[in-house]
């Protein structure tokens, strides 16, 4: 039989302990200021803005739409991903610009000022909500008369500024005059500039996501991988005891942060898909923590070995084979979403989960069996006297030990 480890091992894990403790310390406090002084590069998800899928009628490469859509959309930040569709002879991208707002303060109070100008009295507000995309709304005070304010006489007053007007249509009560303006917008924009690559490339969907969403959907993902640390807390507490449970959840904290610091560091976008990828993470992560506590478990419950040391050398290991194959056969399907996968979601998931799985098997090694050893000597001092009273049971079964 094929083992990576061989049976009987007896790697000397505890007596590195102080040495990897430093190297943990140190890259849990640089991980943590690189996200503090870095940041982390939020994608559309989160940021806000366009996620517009393309289709074009002839062979097109990655690279030419990419630079045509840099060259459409300077100093904004984009992505362009390949996306495959079941229809022969056409190419399909997704292209995600991350742009929050169709129009900034400048052109909003420019649009305004027009306004103002040209119907003085008879003009109330403008109002631009960013959420709402491309959609203006106009209104009208109580003199303004509807021939004088038509539909077409505010399309044409907004064309004036420089923005393509897709339709203008009336809203509201009928005793009043506001307007909706739905701008061409970006969608517009992007298949209009990438008509150089195929006249009859078209946009199949559009979708916008507000700054308001985005700051829900960021804050939802972060409350969801804390809920998740908070449940595996209790889960451990109940399976085990308190010597256990602050070793897995400091163990999934530092997985979670320097992978997340990792990211960062490379320029990786956080999307949703990054935080599922870290929440399969912390899954993985803590199973392989759990196969080393149970270990460690057993041996405590039912050796008369007295040297801690000793006893979570042999736990862990016992559990090094299982580990390592385990690990190594997960990095490998990894590595394959991200070869395989490359511009796509896929990639960047196995990233996340290839370095999380050896920054999680690290840590469920020296990380989470050295807090359980600090915790079991500090908080049972009495436990050393506990084993001997064992040995001494297993010695003289029949005398009884107090």
């Amino acid at each position: 039989m094929f083992n990576i480890i061989k049976p009987n091992t007896k790697f000397d894990f505890m007596g590195q302990t102080p040495q990897f403790a430093k190297l943990s310390v140190a890259l849990f406090v640089g991980a943590l200021l690189v996200i503090a002084l870095k940041g982390l590069n939020l994608g559309l998800d989160f940021a806000g803005g366009y996620s517009i899928l393309l289709e074009y009628n002839k062979p097109v490469t990655a690279t030419e739409v990419r630079d045509q859509v840099k060259n459409l959309f300077a100093g904004v930040d984009t992505s362009v991903q390949s996306f495959e569709l079941d229809q022969p002879g056409k190419t399909h991208y997704l292209i995600r610009i991350l742009r929050s707002e169709s129009l900034g303060n400048e052109e909003v109070t420019e649009l305004e000022a027009s306004f103002a100008t040209t119907f003085g009295e008879s003009f109330n507000k403008l109002r631009y909500q960013s959420e709402a995309g491309d959609v203006l709304e106009v209104l009208f005070t109580g003199s303004a008369t509807t021939a004088a304010t038509s539909p077409k006489t505010v399309k044409d007053l907004v064309e004036k500024t420089g923005h393509s007007v897709s339709f203008v249509r009336r809203i509201g009560r009928d005793d009043e005059l506001r307007y909706s303006v739905v701008l061409v917008g970006v969608s517009a924009e992007l298949v209009e500039g990438m008509k150089v690559l195929d006249p009859k490339v078209s946009a199949l969907s559009t979708e916008f996501v507000g700054p308001t969403i985005g700051k829900q959907l960021r804050d939802d993902g972060l409350l969801a991988v804390l809920y998740a640390l908070a449940i595996i807390l209790v889960y451990v507490a109940l399976r085990f005891d308190f010597y256990y449970s602050p070793g897995a959840i400091i163990c999934l904290f530092h997985d979670a942060v320097i992978t997340t610091a990792f990211l960062s560091l490379i320029g990786e976008q956080f999307t949703l898909a990054t935080i599922a990828g870290l929440l399969t993470l912390v899954g993985y992560s803590i199973n392989d923590t759990i196969v080393v506590f149970d270990r460690i478990r057993e041996s405590v419950e039912t050796t008369t070995e007295r040297n801690l040391d000793r006893i979570l050398n042999k736990a862990i290991n016992d559990t090094l084979g299982r580990t390592l194959m385990t690990s190594i056969t997960t990095l490998l399907a990894c590595l394959a979403l991200i070869v395989f996968g490359r511009g796509t979601v896929l990639a960047s998931f196995g990233m996340i989960m290839s370095v999380g799985i050896v920054i999680g098997t690290y840590s469920s090694i020296y990380v989470a069996s050295p807090m359980f050893k600090l915790l079991r000597e500090r908080f049972a001092p009495d436990e050393q006297a506990i084993a001997a009273r064992k040995a001494a049971q297993v010695t003289n079964p029949d005398k009884a030990v107090v």
